[in-house]
């Protein structure tokens, strides 16, 4: 089973986050929705953080409310 990536706290020292999201430093930002850090730059961005993901499936992300 998958395990889903809660919600880091923006605190969080950015390599610390990288390690987590396993990417390099400068490749996380902030979450949209909840300013959480996430992957935000590069390849495989995820601009919407796991945590934020998981509440709400992939296929609404984007869409109109």
């Amino acid at each position: 089973m998958d395990r889903v990536l809660g919600r880091i706290d923006p605190t969080v020292d950015r390599t610390a986050a990288a390690r987590l999201l396993g990417c390099s430093p400068d490749q996380v930002g902030y979450c949209p929705r909840c300013q959480g850090l996430t992957r935000r730059y590069g390849r495989q961005a995820q601009v919407i953080c796991p945590a934020c993901q998981a509440v709400q499936p992939p296929s609404a992300v984007g869409a109109p409310s």
